[in-house]
């Protein structure tokens, strides 16, 4: 066996391929929808995922995006849109997801669970119930003590709330 090969000629790294060409080493970029439709998946996999055509504003470069969620169908085309990389592992060709919640691709605000994915905000916390009426007669003791002698100086009897 001979090194020769490896003396003149060294090993060569393998160069990285992205996996987002289009986004140019940028983590988002704002694109124009062109059209929005639906695709089925890879042979194991059976359902309707919604995909739309668009186009980088910038760079011009059309590609396909994965609409992840509901309500889909109110991505018209000329709506703006917000792109990352990375598509469904199941749609050939898909290689973008659009971000909820940015340009006109509107968030999904009844979600709980997994909120960041769909642009949701954390759901506000119900009130406790409102005071009840069994609450202090007065809000402070000073106060408390002029009414006391107000009430008495003037001979009535019952005391009114102060809310």
């Amino acid at each position: 066996m001979s090194t020769m090969g490896l003396i003149r000629k060294p090993r060569q790294r393998r160069a990285h391929k992205s996996h987002s060409p289009a986004l140019q080493k940028c983590p988002q970029k704002g694109a124009i929808v062109k059209k929005s439709f639906t695709t089925t998946p890879r042979k194991p996999n059976s359902a309707t995922r919604k995909v739309a055509k668009v186009v980088f504003r910038k760079t011009r470069r059309v590609v396909d995006i994965y609409l992840e969620g509901m309500d889909f169908n109110k991505l018209n085309a000329h709506s703006v849109v917000l792109v990352r990389g990375r598509g469904p592992r199941d749609l050939p060709g898909v290689r973008y997801h659009a971000i909820r919640g940015k340009g006109d691709f509107l968030p999904l605000n009844n979600r709980r669970k997994g909120r960041s994915k769909y642009g949701a905000k954390q759901p506000k916390k119900v009130e406790e119930k409102k005071k009840s009426i069994e609450g202090p007669l007065f809000k402070d003791e000073k106060e408390a003590k002029y009414r006391f002698l107000w009430y008495n100086f003037h001979g009535i009897r019952r005391l009114k709330r102060s809310y």
